[in-house]
């Protein structure tokens, strides 16, 4: 898989957990929901909050600082701010867990 790097393995992320991974040194934080992983920049582009440490509902963290919210899927912001972070492809093969370049949006 060209372009993606592995981070770790499904045991290292229950489900509705998350992992904090660095990739290019960039803070990558993983979401396991329901067997899902999805993958977004860990800092929040208001002031750098951890994404990780936020409240995950659903499919959407909220910053821990100023509860900005980010759609996990494909890192928009929920609130219609215009806040986004980057957003990583995942793919878990043999139960190993890559993450991909960040996706165009």
């Amino acid at each position: 898989m060209e372009g993606f790097q592995l981070v770790g393995s499904v045991e290292d992320i229950p489900p509705g957990q998350s992992k904090v991974v660095t990739i290019n040194n960039r803070a990558i934080v993983l979401f396991n929901i329901e067997g899902q992983y999805f993958a977004i920049y860990n800092i929040c582009p208001h002031e750098g909050g951890p994404l990780n440490e936020g409240r995950l509902k659903g499919f959407v963290v909220s910053c821990p600082w100023h509860d900005l919210a980010f759609d996990i899927r494909n890192g928009r912001g929920t609130d219609g701010g215009g806040y986004c972070v980057g957003s990583y492809e995942v793919r878990v093969l043999d139960g190993e867990i890559f993450v991909g370049p960040r996706r165009k949006t």
